[in-house]
């Protein structure tokens, strides 16, 4: 660590609000008949009876080698909480922890409970802390991987001793979706992340299996946690935001009057496995937005992941290989309600909401067309039938009614066996049907099987189908997959970009591990072929991919991709070629760097006459930091395409990027953000500060600006729009 933080303030970090620590200690009561005060400090008379678990696997970079450090966790329980302890050995000065909000440690040293409550590999979730006490939660998706989105409320502490640190935590088991079963039997399992040895090592009390790609789900101690009182969560969390607005229209400078919005959501839990949640007018701007990608070459809409808190929950059961279901699709709702249940057996979502920005995406061979259709009524229903070995089958169906005039309907079948072990087979089936409203606000004359892009009342239905079948080993890795897009599907709460293709898809892996300088490289082979529906060959694509691994804590990537042809707007290209080379290298905690080169051949797509150029793009991003607190980072992003020929730009610039964070304690922190972007042609200005003391409490203030070229500090400033925002919201617990 930079800085080593004062006792009282270690014990606290990341403490929810709801859950006050009366001097930054809590006694709370064990059914074995001993008190743990959760002071992060592993008292023998305390955890003298507990069960205890050594972590005696190195599963990286090494696989299943014996660990290199001692790390021992134990675990108690009674009627409402699950109580771990974790004793990390080491050298406190080689520890790598700092401040930062909930989630953001995962390249720090940390330890973490793994749990699968059902024991069926259909989900496992991920529960821990950074060495400074920072909370770290996710859940592992059998079908998708982990997805750090999901939050949970629980208390934790962490403290440093001269042979390492520990941590505590006190986990309610109603902050769970259980199996509706008196006695919880449940698989376990501990990890810990260290950089002892001067490189990125995870070690953990399992074995790592290639094959899986739900990492908890590989926890494999079978345990029994009693019979835990059945309370419920009851959540409330209400919210205000205040909006000050103006903007330059013309010459003159105007401010709109103040704006303000007022809403509410809520979870109930109807048993152990199921919910509901509700929101009102709720509030859905993010402050942590997506990245800037730069579009000035994309033909096709660009998919973001969900961060919102509502549609978090139960957000791993309408994970498709189709995308039927994509939930910021809904923008802007007005109310939703919905329904989750996660059975032992059977799993149950619906959703229903009235959305008021509509997005609607119409997909194409070349291109995507996206417009807004105005207020909608949206519906999401999903069954899925656990089969046991990791394996389902399930239903999806969707639908959307626009209020200025037609629809749009999905029903999917899916599918995901695993058998032999390590085989993975995915199959899905999925049948759209739209009506056209008759106004337009797409404005495209294109055609496609038919008919036109343009909204004026046509029919018609649609297919996608899907057939994926992998294998990994300890040292390899092969899969095939056939997936087709008829030229009339379409999801309309779904996220599709390209339809009008049948692609084929190969590819092979293999893993050399050691344990000098190289500590792991990959070597991966891929080929991918696409006919349209009218079995015209549309692109031919190879890939060669080498990554590597290294004792001193560099990542790089090496790709070399070649598209033998390729169709766009029904005129063949020839061959084109990439090369592109990535890396990371993090040599200690104050400093870590990320670089990204990619040169090669590249279809011009928007212009009139498109032609293959000569692209260019590289990004770098350094973070520099100064202490556990206090952070700077520096991101830049170029990017240009030119005429083989001429040398004449199709298109060129970049985005500068300068950000200062300072995290005060684990709840509170600053940040300022000056952004330089050549293709909106704007300067961007930031500044906020943000206290969050749990998941769902929240309060933030600041403002952004955007400024006109030719830059913020010159006489000439033209300052375009200008917005001071604040929000709070209060997290309300009846049961805390």
């Amino acid at each position: 660590m930079l800085k080593k933080l004062p006792s009282i303030l270690k014990t606290s970090i990341m403490t929810p609000v709801t859950y006050v620590l009366i001097a930054s200690c809590l006694v709370v009561p064990d059914i074995m008949g001993n008190n743990i005060m959760l002071d992060g400090t592993l008292s023998p008379e305390e955890w003298n009876q507990a069960s205890s678990y050594d972590l005696e696997y190195e599963v990286m970079p090494s696989r299943n080698t014996p660990a290199a450090l001692k790390t021992t966790a134990y675990m108690k329980y009674d009627k409402k909480y699950l109580y771990i302890g974790i004793k990390a050995f080491g050298d406190p000065n080689k520890i790598r922890a700092t401040l930062k909000n909930r989630d953001q440690t995962w390249n720090e040293d940390y330890v973490a409970l793994m749990a699968d409550p059902f024991r069926d590999g259909r989900y496992g979730v991920l529960i821990g802390v950074n060495a400074l006490g920072v909370q770290l939660d996710e859940k592992h998706i059998s079908s998708a991987g982990p997805d750090d989105s999901w939050n949970i409320l629980f208390q934790s502490a962490t403290a440093f001793q001269d042979d390492g640190y520990s941590a505590e935590f006190m986990i309610p088991f109603s902050e769970l979706q259980l199996p509706d079963t008196e006695i919880q039997q449940w698989k376990i399992g501990f990890i810990r992340k260290s950089y002892q040895a001067g490189v990125q090592t995870v070690f953990a009390s399992f074995k790592n299996l290639p094959a899986e790609t739900c990492y908890a789900c590989q926890a494999d101690e079978e345990v029994l946690l009693g019979s835990p009182d059945e309370i419920y969560r009851s959540y409330l969390y209400p919210y205000i935001f205040i909006n000050q607005f103006g903007n330059r229209p013309v010459k003159k400078f105007k401010v709109q009057n103040p704006d303000y919005e007022i809403g509410i959501t809520g979870l109930y839990d109807l048993t152990r496995s199921s919910s509901i949640e509700y929101t009102i007018n709720p509030d859905f701007s993010q402050i942590e937005s997506d990245a800037p990608v730069i579009m000035e070459n994309q033909t096709f809409a660009l998919s973001y992941p969900e961060k919102r808190t509502f549609f978090l929950e139960g957000s791993e059961l309408l994970k498709s290989d189709t995308q039927t279901v994509y939930t910021r699709s809904i923008t802007n709702p007005l109310g939703a309600i919905k329904y989750t249940n996660q059975g032992e057996n059977n799993s149950i979502y619906f959703l229903q909401a009235t959305d008021t920005d509509s997005p609607y995406l119409a997909a194409g061979q070349y291109r995507s067309f996206l417009g807004n259709a105005g207020k909608s009524k949206v519906t999401i229903g999903r069954f899925k039938k656990n089969l046991g070995n990791k394996s389902h089958i399930g239903l999806i169906a969707t639908n959307r009614d626009y209020q200025i005039g037609g629809s749009g309907s999905v029903v999917e079948f899916d599918s995901l066996i695993n058998f032999l072990d390590d085989y993975i087979l995915d199959l899905n089936y999925a049948k759209s049907d739209t009506q056209e409203g008759q106004i337009d606000f797409i404005g495209s004359e294109d055609t496609f099987a038919g008919r036109t892009y343009a909204m004026d009342g046509e029919s018609f239905s649609g297919v996608a189908k899907n057939f994926r079948l992998r294998r990994a080993v300890d040292q390899s890795n092969w899969g095939v997959r056939f997936k087709d897009v008829s030229p009339t599907y379409r999801a309309h709460v779904g996220f599709v970009g390209r339809n009008d293709y049948k692609s084929r898809n190969y590819w092979y892996g293999r893993t050399y591990r050691s344990t000098g300088t190289i500590r792991r490289i990959n070597f991966n082979w891929n080929n991918r072929n696409r006919l349209n529906y009218r079995n015209q060959k549309t692109q031919e694509f190879y890939q060669f991919r080498v990554e590597l691994e290294t004792d001193f804590n560099f990542t790089g990537q090496i790709e070399w991709q070649v598209k033998a042809s390729e169709k766009f707007d029904d005129i063949q290209y020839g061959k084109q070629t990439e090369f592109e080379i990535r890396g990371q290298y993090h040599p200690s905690e104050s400093f870590f760097t990320s670089f990204e080169i990619e040169k090669g051949d590249s279809i011009a797509y928007r212009i009139d006459n498109p032609e293959i150029g000569d692209a260019t793009e590289y990004n770098l991003y350094n973070v520099f930091r100064f202490s556990d607190n206090f952070k700077i980072a520096l991101g830049h992003r170029y990017s240009e395409l030119k005429n083989k020929v001429t040398g004449e730009e199709f298109y060129a610039g970049e985005i500068n990027r300068f950000e200062i964070d300072y995290q005060i304690d684990g709840a509170l922190s600053t940040r300022t953000i000056i952004e330089k972007n050549d293709f909106s042609e704007d300067y961007f200005l930031e500044a906020l500060i943000q206290w969050k003391p749990n998941p769902y409490t929240i309060f933030y203030a600041g403002g952004t600006q955007f400024y006109k070229e030719p830059n913020p500090f010159s006489d000439n400033i033209r300052l375009e729009t200008s917005q001071i925002y604040a929000k709070f919201q209060y997290f309300y617990n009846p049961n805390s």
